[in-house]
Protein backbone atom coordinates (compact mmCIF):
# COMPACT_ATOMS: atom_id res chain seq x y z
CA UNK A 1 0.00 0.00 0.00
CA UNK A 2 3.22 2.30 0.93
CA UNK A 3 4.83 1.49 -2.53
CA UNK A 4 1.53 2.31 -4.36
CA UNK A 5 0.84 5.52 -2.63
CA UNK A 6 4.83 6.63 -3.49
CA UNK A 7 4.17 5.93 -6.95
CA UNK A 8 0.87 7.65 -7.23
CA UNK A 9 3.48 10.55 -6.10
CA UNK A 10 6.15 9.86 -7.89
CA UNK A 11 3.06 9.96 -11.49
CA UNK A 12 1.59 13.36 -9.64
CA UNK A 13 4.94 15.10 -9.24
CA UNK A 14 5.89 14.49 -12.88
CA UNK A 15 2.68 15.57 -14.16
CA UNK A 16 3.33 18.74 -12.74
CA UNK A 17 6.72 19.46 -13.49
CA UNK A 18 5.39 18.50 -17.23
CA UNK A 19 2.64 20.56 -16.78
CA UNK A 20 4.99 23.35 -16.05
CA UNK A 21 6.82 23.04 -18.39
CA UNK A 22 10.07 21.50 -16.81
CA UNK A 23 10.52 19.56 -19.91
CA UNK A 24 7.69 18.93 -22.91
CA UNK A 25 9.48 16.46 -24.94
CA UNK A 26 13.11 18.09 -25.21
CA UNK A 27 15.57 17.63 -26.83
CA UNK A 28 14.24 15.06 -29.32
CA UNK A 29 10.90 14.95 -28.97
CA UNK A 30 11.20 11.94 -27.04
CA UNK A 31 8.49 12.88 -24.40
CA UNK A 32 11.71 14.75 -22.73
CA UNK A 33 13.83 11.81 -21.75
CA UNK A 34 17.09 12.53 -23.21
CA UNK A 35 18.54 9.30 -22.37
CA UNK A 36 15.99 7.68 -24.58
CA UNK A 37 17.45 5.45 -27.24
CA UNK A 38 18.92 6.85 -29.88
CA UNK A 39 16.62 5.05 -32.39
CA UNK A 40 13.69 7.01 -30.07
CA UNK A 41 15.05 10.57 -31.32
CA UNK A 42 13.34 12.73 -33.71
CA UNK A 43 14.71 14.74 -36.26
CA UNK A 44 13.44 17.98 -35.69
CA UNK A 45 14.10 21.94 -36.58
CA UNK A 46 15.76 23.54 -33.67
CA UNK A 47 14.00 26.89 -33.75
CA UNK A 48 17.46 28.59 -31.99
CA UNK A 49 17.42 30.35 -28.82
CA UNK A 50 13.31 30.43 -28.91
CA UNK A 51 13.98 27.00 -27.27
CA UNK A 52 11.68 24.43 -29.34
CA UNK A 53 11.64 22.14 -32.10
CA UNK A 54 9.51 21.18 -34.84
CA UNK A 55 8.61 19.31 -37.60
CA UNK A 56 7.56 20.17 -41.41
CA UNK A 57 3.62 20.44 -40.98
CA UNK A 58 3.06 19.43 -44.61
CA UNK A 59 4.81 16.70 -44.74
CA UNK A 60 3.74 13.05 -43.27
CA UNK A 61 5.35 12.54 -39.92
CA UNK A 62 7.90 9.60 -39.10
CA UNK A 63 7.45 7.20 -36.39
CA UNK A 64 10.05 7.88 -33.66
CA UNK A 65 11.27 3.84 -33.80
CA UNK A 66 13.02 2.75 -36.71
CA UNK A 67 14.13 -0.80 -36.82
CA UNK A 68 17.57 -0.48 -37.90
CA UNK A 69 20.20 2.28 -38.01
CA UNK A 70 21.85 0.41 -41.25
CA UNK A 71 20.51 2.25 -44.21
CA UNK A 72 22.20 2.50 -47.66
CA UNK A 73 21.62 6.03 -48.82
CA UNK A 74 20.13 6.09 -52.53
CA UNK A 75 20.97 9.52 -53.89
CA UNK A 76 17.42 9.84 -55.51
CA UNK A 77 14.00 12.36 -55.72
CA UNK A 78 14.17 15.78 -55.33
CA UNK A 79 16.54 17.61 -53.28
CA UNK A 80 14.92 20.95 -53.09
CA UNK A 81 15.82 24.11 -51.86
CA UNK A 82 17.63 24.26 -48.56
CA UNK A 83 15.18 27.34 -47.07
CA UNK A 84 13.60 25.22 -44.50
CA UNK A 85 9.53 23.79 -43.89
CA UNK A 86 6.56 26.85 -44.48
CA UNK A 87 4.40 25.57 -41.78
CA UNK A 88 6.41 24.74 -38.17
CA UNK A 89 4.36 21.86 -35.93
CA UNK A 90 5.67 22.16 -32.68
CA UNK A 91 7.02 18.77 -31.06
CA UNK A 92 9.07 19.81 -28.47
CA UNK A 93 9.97 22.86 -26.14
CA UNK A 94 12.25 24.03 -23.95
CA UNK A 95 11.36 23.90 -20.23
CA UNK A 96 11.20 27.90 -19.19
CA UNK A 97 12.82 28.90 -22.09
CA UNK A 98 11.41 31.86 -24.33
CA UNK A 99 9.17 30.20 -26.41
CA UNK A 100 7.20 28.56 -23.84
CA UNK A 101 7.32 31.42 -21.55
CA UNK A 102 5.58 33.28 -24.70
CA UNK A 103 2.28 30.79 -24.78
CA UNK A 104 4.06 28.65 -27.25
CA UNK A 105 2.61 25.09 -26.62
CA UNK A 106 3.14 21.81 -28.20
CA UNK A 107 0.70 21.00 -31.45
CA UNK A 108 0.92 24.81 -32.34
CA UNK A 109 1.43 25.53 -36.07
CA UNK A 110 4.32 28.46 -36.62
CA UNK A 111 3.06 29.90 -40.27
CA UNK A 112 5.21 33.15 -39.57
CA UNK A 113 7.22 36.03 -37.55
CA UNK A 114 7.55 39.88 -37.45
CA UNK A 115 4.18 39.68 -39.75
CA UNK A 116 6.03 38.07 -42.23
CA UNK A 117 4.80 34.09 -43.78
CA UNK A 118 7.38 31.46 -43.77
CA UNK A 119 6.28 31.08 -47.71
CA UNK A 120 9.44 31.13 -48.87
CA UNK A 121 10.57 29.14 -46.53
CA UNK A 122 11.30 29.76 -42.66
CA UNK A 123 14.90 29.68 -42.10
CA UNK A 124 16.11 32.68 -43.41
CA UNK A 125 13.11 34.82 -41.98
CA UNK A 126 13.62 33.43 -38.22
CA UNK A 127 17.11 33.35 -38.42
CA UNK A 128 17.00 36.96 -39.15
CA UNK A 129 14.36 37.74 -36.64
CA UNK A 130 16.23 36.05 -34.35
CA UNK A 131 19.29 38.47 -34.61
CA UNK A 132 17.52 41.53 -35.11
CA UNK A 133 15.58 41.04 -31.35
CA UNK A 134 19.18 40.29 -29.89
CA UNK A 135 20.69 43.24 -31.71
CA UNK A 136 17.92 45.14 -31.17
CA UNK A 137 14.06 44.99 -30.11
CA UNK A 138 14.36 42.57 -27.72
CA UNK A 139 11.83 40.69 -28.92
CA UNK A 140 10.17 39.01 -32.11
CA UNK A 141 6.42 37.95 -32.97
CA UNK A 142 5.73 34.39 -34.22
CA UNK A 143 2.24 34.02 -36.04
CA UNK A 144 0.37 30.75 -34.80
CA UNK A 145 -2.40 28.37 -35.81
CA UNK A 146 -3.87 26.83 -32.77
CA UNK A 147 -6.81 24.44 -32.66
CA UNK A 148 -7.85 26.39 -36.36
CA UNK A 149 -7.29 29.78 -34.65
CA UNK A 150 -4.86 32.47 -35.94
CA UNK A 151 -2.89 34.79 -32.79
CA UNK A 152 0.36 35.78 -32.39
CA UNK A 153 2.88 35.41 -29.63
CA UNK A 154 5.35 38.07 -28.49
CA UNK A 155 8.75 36.32 -27.48
CA UNK A 156 11.67 38.03 -25.83
CA UNK A 157 15.17 37.34 -26.35
CA UNK A 158 17.90 38.87 -24.18
CA UNK A 159 19.27 42.63 -25.95
CA UNK A 160 22.84 42.27 -26.23
CA UNK A 161 23.16 45.05 -28.68
CA UNK A 162 25.05 45.53 -32.08
CA UNK A 163 27.46 42.96 -32.14
CA UNK A 164 24.60 40.37 -32.08
CA UNK A 165 23.84 40.69 -35.91
CA UNK A 166 27.37 38.79 -35.99
CA UNK A 167 27.20 35.75 -33.78
CA UNK A 168 30.55 34.63 -35.65
CA UNK A 169 32.83 37.31 -34.68
CA UNK A 170 33.60 39.66 -31.55
CA UNK A 171 31.78 39.77 -28.62
CA UNK A 172 28.64 37.45 -29.47
CA UNK A 173 31.17 35.04 -31.09
CA UNK A 174 32.63 35.19 -27.24
CA UNK A 175 29.29 34.94 -25.68
CA UNK A 176 28.35 32.05 -27.94
CA UNK A 177 32.05 30.32 -27.36
CA UNK A 178 31.86 30.52 -23.72
CA UNK A 179 28.27 28.81 -22.83
CA UNK A 180 28.80 26.63 -25.37
CA UNK A 181 32.56 25.48 -23.78
CA UNK A 182 30.66 25.74 -20.14
CA UNK A 183 27.88 23.31 -21.08
CA UNK A 184 30.19 20.97 -22.46
CA UNK A 185 31.91 21.00 -19.13
CA UNK A 186 28.64 20.90 -17.30
CA UNK A 187 27.59 17.06 -18.96
CA UNK A 188 31.14 15.58 -18.60
CA UNK A 189 31.15 12.26 -16.91
CA UNK A 190 33.96 10.40 -15.73
CA UNK A 191 36.16 13.06 -17.90
CA UNK A 192 34.15 11.71 -21.37
CA UNK A 193 30.56 11.76 -22.35
CA UNK A 194 27.37 9.17 -22.46
CA UNK A 195 27.70 6.90 -25.34
CA UNK A 196 25.38 7.34 -27.95
CA UNK A 197 26.09 6.12 -31.61
CA UNK A 198 29.19 4.22 -31.76
CA UNK A 199 29.39 3.43 -28.22
CA UNK A 200 32.52 3.91 -26.43
CA UNK A 201 34.63 4.56 -29.24
CA UNK A 202 31.69 7.30 -29.94
CA UNK A 203 32.03 8.59 -26.88
CA UNK A 204 36.05 9.04 -27.35
CA UNK A 205 35.33 10.97 -30.81
CA UNK A 206 33.09 13.18 -28.75
CA UNK A 207 35.74 14.12 -25.90
CA UNK A 208 38.42 14.67 -27.93
CA UNK A 209 36.03 17.34 -29.81
CA UNK A 210 34.85 18.65 -26.69
CA UNK A 211 38.93 18.82 -25.62
CA UNK A 212 39.31 20.66 -28.90
CA UNK A 213 36.73 23.12 -28.14
CA UNK A 214 38.31 23.68 -24.75
CA UNK A 215 41.76 23.82 -26.09
CA UNK A 216 40.24 26.62 -28.47
CA UNK A 217 39.48 29.68 -25.65
CA UNK A 218 42.56 29.18 -24.79
CA UNK A 219 42.98 26.23 -21.94
CA UNK A 220 45.66 23.63 -21.38
CA UNK A 221 46.45 20.84 -19.15
CA UNK A 222 48.38 23.46 -17.01
CA UNK A 223 46.17 26.78 -17.01
CA UNK A 224 42.84 27.91 -18.59
CA UNK A 225 39.65 27.51 -17.08
CA UNK A 226 38.97 24.01 -18.35
CA UNK A 227 42.00 22.69 -17.44
CA UNK A 228 40.17 20.00 -15.06
CA UNK A 229 38.05 19.40 -17.87
CA UNK A 230 40.84 18.55 -20.49
CA UNK A 231 42.86 16.59 -17.80
CA UNK A 232 40.05 14.37 -17.15
CA UNK A 233 39.31 14.17 -20.83
CA UNK A 234 42.70 12.90 -21.76
CA UNK A 235 42.56 10.44 -18.85
CA UNK A 236 38.86 9.14 -20.69
CA UNK A 237 40.67 9.00 -24.21
CA UNK A 238 44.12 7.47 -23.64
CA UNK A 239 41.94 4.59 -21.00
CA UNK A 240 39.14 3.94 -23.56
CA UNK A 241 41.33 4.13 -27.04
CA UNK A 242 40.90 1.34 -29.53
CA UNK A 243 37.58 -0.50 -27.29
CA UNK A 244 35.53 -1.82 -29.88
CA UNK A 245 32.41 -3.01 -29.25
CA UNK A 246 30.68 -6.04 -31.08
CA UNK A 247 27.05 -6.06 -32.23
CA UNK A 248 26.59 -9.64 -31.85
CA UNK A 249 27.83 -12.34 -33.90
CA UNK A 250 26.65 -11.55 -37.68
CA UNK A 251 30.17 -12.26 -38.88
CA UNK A 252 30.50 -8.97 -40.35
CA UNK A 253 33.20 -6.63 -39.01
CA UNK A 254 32.28 -4.06 -36.43
CA UNK A 255 35.47 -2.42 -35.29
CA UNK A 256 35.14 1.64 -36.12
CA UNK A 257 37.93 2.21 -33.47
CA UNK A 258 40.14 4.19 -36.35
CA UNK A 259 37.82 6.93 -36.08
CA UNK A 260 38.96 7.07 -32.09
CA UNK A 261 42.56 7.52 -32.59
CA UNK A 262 42.28 9.54 -35.67
CA UNK A 263 40.46 12.22 -33.46
CA UNK A 264 42.68 11.33 -30.11
CA UNK A 265 45.49 12.38 -32.87
CA UNK A 266 44.03 15.81 -33.69
CA UNK A 267 43.29 16.28 -29.81
CA UNK A 268 46.20 15.41 -28.04
CA UNK A 269 48.27 17.78 -31.41
CA UNK A 270 46.26 20.76 -30.70
CA UNK A 271 46.47 20.00 -26.66
CA UNK A 272 50.14 19.34 -26.73
CA UNK A 273 51.11 22.85 -29.05
CA UNK A 274 48.84 24.37 -26.29
CA UNK A 275 51.06 22.71 -23.42
CA UNK A 276 51.00 19.28 -22.59
CA UNK A 277 53.12 16.76 -21.31
CA UNK A 278 55.60 14.52 -21.79
CA UNK A 279 52.89 12.04 -21.36
CA UNK A 280 50.70 13.11 -23.68
CA UNK A 281 53.88 13.20 -26.24
CA UNK A 282 54.46 9.76 -25.72
CA UNK A 283 51.07 8.75 -26.52
CA UNK A 284 50.87 10.85 -29.78
CA UNK A 285 53.47 8.85 -31.28
CA UNK A 286 52.16 5.28 -30.13
CA UNK A 287 48.51 6.86 -32.07
CA UNK A 288 50.85 8.25 -34.93
CA UNK A 289 51.95 4.56 -35.54
CA UNK A 290 48.81 2.37 -34.75
CA UNK A 291 47.66 4.84 -37.74
CA UNK A 292 50.40 4.04 -40.33
CA UNK A 293 50.20 0.66 -39.85
CA UNK A 294 46.05 0.31 -40.29
CA UNK A 295 46.69 2.05 -43.82
CA UNK A 296 44.96 -0.48 -46.48
CA UNK A 297 47.10 -1.94 -49.10
CA UNK A 298 44.98 0.41 -51.72
CA UNK A 299 46.55 3.03 -49.42
CA UNK A 300 42.92 4.60 -48.23
CA UNK A 301 41.16 4.02 -44.52
CA UNK A 302 38.52 1.82 -43.53
CA UNK A 303 36.67 2.78 -40.10
CA UNK A 304 38.72 -0.01 -38.59
CA UNK A 305 41.44 -3.31 -39.07
CA UNK A 306 39.55 -6.45 -39.66
CA UNK A 307 38.35 -6.28 -43.85
CA UNK A 308 34.91 -5.75 -45.26
CA UNK A 309 32.50 -3.47 -42.81
CA UNK A 310 29.08 -4.78 -42.70
CA UNK A 311 28.21 -2.80 -45.93
CA UNK A 312 30.61 -4.37 -47.80
CA UNK A 313 33.29 -1.82 -48.36
CA UNK A 314 36.66 -0.71 -46.65
CA UNK A 315 38.13 2.68 -47.33
CA UNK A 316 35.98 5.70 -46.84
CA UNK A 317 38.06 9.17 -47.64
CA UNK A 318 36.09 11.04 -45.02
CA UNK A 319 38.26 8.88 -42.95
CA UNK A 320 41.31 9.42 -44.58
CA UNK A 321 40.71 13.24 -44.17
CA UNK A 322 40.76 12.83 -40.17
CA UNK A 323 43.91 10.68 -40.27
CA UNK A 324 45.87 13.33 -42.02
CA UNK A 325 44.59 15.61 -40.19
CA UNK A 326 46.02 13.58 -37.05
CA UNK A 327 49.43 12.46 -38.64
CA UNK A 328 49.57 16.55 -39.15
CA UNK A 329 49.50 17.28 -35.59
CA UNK A 330 51.85 14.15 -34.83
CA UNK A 331 54.25 15.58 -37.22
CA UNK A 332 54.38 19.40 -35.88
CA UNK A 333 54.94 17.56 -32.09
CA UNK A 334 57.72 16.29 -33.76
CA UNK A 335 56.80 13.03 -33.89
CA UNK A 336 57.80 10.22 -36.60
CA UNK A 337 55.47 10.15 -39.54
CA UNK A 338 56.06 7.19 -42.36
CA UNK A 339 56.15 9.53 -45.32
CA UNK A 340 55.58 6.44 -47.50
CA UNK A 341 51.94 6.56 -45.51
CA UNK A 342 51.64 10.14 -46.64
CA UNK A 343 52.11 9.70 -49.99
CA UNK A 344 50.03 6.67 -50.79
CA UNK A 345 47.28 8.25 -49.11
CA UNK A 346 47.47 11.05 -50.78
CA UNK A 347 47.64 9.24 -53.79
CA UNK A 348 43.98 7.11 -53.14
CA UNK A 349 42.78 10.59 -52.49
CA UNK A 350 44.15 11.92 -55.80
CA UNK A 351 42.55 8.78 -57.44
CA UNK A 352 39.22 9.41 -56.51
CA UNK A 353 39.09 13.11 -57.11
CA UNK A 354 37.65 14.94 -59.70
CA UNK A 355 39.92 17.06 -62.04
CA UNK A 356 38.28 19.99 -59.60
CA UNK A 357 40.10 18.52 -56.65
CA UNK A 358 37.04 17.00 -54.76
CA UNK A 359 38.13 14.51 -53.04
CA UNK A 360 35.71 11.52 -53.80
CA UNK A 361 34.04 9.00 -51.40
CA UNK A 362 36.34 6.17 -52.31
CA UNK A 363 37.86 4.33 -55.69
CA UNK A 364 35.73 2.35 -56.31
CA UNK A 365 32.52 2.20 -58.99
CA UNK A 366 30.75 5.40 -58.70
CA UNK A 367 32.54 6.99 -55.61
CA UNK A 368 35.26 8.74 -57.88
CA UNK A 369 34.77 12.15 -58.60
CA UNK A 370 31.57 13.02 -56.73
CA UNK A 371 33.47 15.72 -54.36
CA UNK A 372 32.49 16.84 -51.70
CA UNK A 373 33.32 20.47 -48.70
CA UNK A 374 33.62 17.89 -45.94
CA UNK A 375 36.11 15.25 -47.59
CA UNK A 376 38.44 17.85 -49.13
CA UNK A 377 38.35 20.38 -46.71
CA UNK A 378 39.70 18.07 -44.17
CA UNK A 379 42.19 16.21 -46.94
CA UNK A 380 43.34 19.66 -47.60
CA UNK A 381 43.64 20.64 -44.04
CA UNK A 382 45.82 17.62 -43.57
CA UNK A 383 47.98 18.07 -46.59
CA UNK A 384 48.68 21.23 -45.88
CA UNK A 385 49.63 20.68 -41.81
CA UNK A 386 52.03 18.22 -43.50
CA UNK A 387 53.85 20.59 -45.46
CA UNK A 388 52.35 19.19 -48.48
CA UNK A 389 50.35 22.26 -49.31
CA UNK A 390 52.27 23.57 -52.18
CA UNK A 391 51.94 20.20 -54.27
CA UNK A 392 49.69 20.45 -57.40
CA UNK A 393 46.93 18.38 -55.67
CA UNK A 394 46.49 19.63 -52.44
CA UNK A 395 46.59 23.12 -54.65
CA UNK A 396 43.86 21.63 -56.89
CA UNK A 397 42.12 20.89 -52.64
CA UNK A 398 42.41 24.10 -52.04
CA UNK A 399 40.61 25.92 -55.00
CA UNK A 400 37.99 23.16 -54.61
CA UNK A 401 37.58 24.61 -51.10
CA UNK A 402 37.47 28.30 -51.90
CA UNK A 403 34.73 27.71 -54.41
CA UNK A 404 32.44 25.11 -52.45
CA UNK A 405 32.86 26.45 -48.58
CA UNK A 406 29.35 27.19 -48.11
CA UNK A 407 27.87 23.74 -50.03
CA UNK A 408 26.99 21.79 -46.76
CA UNK A 409 24.86 20.07 -47.97
CA UNK A 410 26.38 18.54 -51.03
CA UNK A 411 27.92 16.35 -47.44
CA UNK A 412 26.94 12.99 -46.87
CA UNK A 413 26.27 11.35 -43.61
CA UNK A 414 26.15 13.62 -41.23
CA UNK A 415 25.99 17.37 -41.82
CA UNK A 416 27.49 18.53 -38.92
CA UNK A 417 30.71 16.62 -39.54
CA UNK A 418 31.02 19.03 -42.91
CA UNK A 419 29.82 21.94 -41.26
CA UNK A 420 32.58 21.31 -38.83
CA UNK A 421 35.43 20.96 -41.37
CA UNK A 422 33.99 23.49 -43.73
CA UNK A 423 34.49 25.84 -40.77
CA UNK A 424 38.49 24.91 -39.70
CA UNK A 425 39.07 25.17 -43.54
CA UNK A 426 37.67 28.42 -43.63
CA UNK A 427 39.38 29.96 -40.66
CA UNK A 428 42.49 28.96 -42.02
CA UNK A 429 42.26 30.43 -45.15
CA UNK A 430 40.73 33.43 -43.93
CA UNK A 431 39.34 36.75 -45.75
CA UNK A 432 36.78 36.47 -48.32
CA UNK A 433 36.84 32.34 -47.83
CA UNK A 434 35.94 32.51 -44.70
CA UNK A 435 33.21 35.51 -45.08
CA UNK A 436 31.92 33.36 -47.76
CA UNK A 437 31.29 30.27 -44.96
CA UNK A 438 28.90 32.59 -43.11
CA UNK A 439 27.38 34.52 -45.29
CA UNK A 440 26.72 31.34 -47.95
CA UNK A 441 24.07 30.15 -44.84
CA UNK A 442 26.01 29.27 -41.73
CA UNK A 443 25.25 32.34 -39.96
CA UNK A 444 21.84 31.06 -40.66
CA UNK A 445 22.47 28.15 -39.25
CA UNK A 446 24.72 28.59 -36.34
CA UNK A 447 21.80 31.02 -35.11
CA UNK A 448 18.95 28.23 -35.40
CA UNK A 449 21.26 25.41 -34.28
CA UNK A 450 21.32 27.42 -30.72
CA UNK A 451 19.38 26.57 -27.52
CA UNK A 452 18.70 28.94 -24.50
CA UNK A 453 21.28 26.55 -22.25
CA UNK A 454 24.03 27.26 -24.47
CA UNK A 455 23.83 23.86 -26.55
CA UNK A 456 23.79 23.54 -30.22
CA UNK A 457 21.19 21.28 -31.77
CA UNK A 458 21.43 19.21 -35.40
CA UNK A 459 18.50 19.79 -38.23
CA UNK A 460 17.15 17.72 -40.87
CA UNK A 461 18.46 18.32 -44.61
CA UNK A 462 17.47 16.31 -47.45
CA UNK A 463 19.65 13.38 -46.91
CA UNK A 464 17.76 12.85 -43.59
CA UNK A 465 14.11 13.26 -44.68
CA UNK A 466 14.69 10.91 -47.25
CA UNK A 467 16.36 8.37 -45.05
CA UNK A 468 14.37 9.14 -41.78
CA UNK A 469 17.71 8.81 -40.39
CA UNK A 470 19.67 11.84 -38.98
CA UNK A 471 23.42 10.59 -37.74
CA UNK A 472 23.76 13.77 -36.12
CA UNK A 473 20.48 13.58 -33.79
CA UNK A 474 21.89 9.93 -33.03
CA UNK A 475 25.10 11.10 -32.20
CA UNK A 476 23.18 13.57 -29.54
CA UNK A 477 24.18 17.23 -28.72
CA UNK A 478 27.83 16.83 -27.25
CA UNK A 479 28.17 16.05 -31.05
CA UNK A 480 26.80 19.51 -32.50
CA UNK A 481 27.75 21.46 -29.41
CA UNK A 482 31.30 20.67 -29.62
CA UNK A 483 31.57 20.70 -33.31
CA UNK A 484 30.38 24.36 -33.91
CA UNK A 485 32.44 25.27 -30.91
CA UNK A 486 35.42 23.81 -32.61
CA UNK A 487 34.34 26.42 -35.60
CA UNK A 488 33.58 29.35 -33.61
CA UNK A 489 37.25 28.96 -32.11
CA UNK A 490 38.87 27.86 -34.23
CA UNK A 491 41.16 30.74 -34.71
CA UNK A 492 40.89 32.21 -31.53
CA UNK A 493 41.14 36.08 -30.19
CA UNK A 494 44.60 37.62 -31.04
CA UNK A 495 46.95 35.66 -28.57
CA UNK A 496 44.79 33.27 -26.87
CA UNK A 497 43.19 29.87 -27.79
CA UNK A 498 42.57 28.98 -31.54
CA UNK A 499 43.75 25.72 -33.43
CA UNK A 500 47.20 26.67 -34.72
CA UNK A 501 47.90 23.22 -35.91
CA UNK A 502 44.96 22.81 -38.39
CA UNK A 503 45.23 26.07 -39.12
CA UNK A 504 48.43 27.86 -39.18
CA UNK A 505 50.30 28.38 -41.90
CA UNK A 506 52.72 25.55 -42.62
Amino acid sequence: MVRAVVLVLVFAVAAVAQRKGRHERWPFGNDGNAAASMLQKRDLFNLGPLGAKAWDADRPEPSAERASGRQRFENGGERGEDVGPKRLLVRALFGGGPAQKAGLRLDDVIVGVDGRDFQGGCFAPLADAILRAEAKTGKLVLQVERAGKALSLTVKLKKLGKAASNPEAGKQRDRLLKAACAWLADHQQGGGFPETLGGTNGAVVMTCLAGLAWVSVGSSLKKGKHKAELNSAVSFVLRNLGTSRSLGDTGANWDQTTWGYAHAAIFLGELQLAGGSKKVAGELQEIADILCKRQEASGGYGHGPGGRNALGYIELNILAAYVLCGLSLAEQNGCEVDAQVVDKLLGYCRESAGEDGGVGYATGPGQKGMGNIGRTAGTWLGARGLGRGGDPFPQRMKAYVQKHIAAITDGHASLQQHILLAGIAAAALGGEVEQAYWDGGLRRDLTLARAPDGSFHPRPWHESLLMNSNTDVSMGEVWTTASWAIVLGARGTGRRGGLPGLCGGR
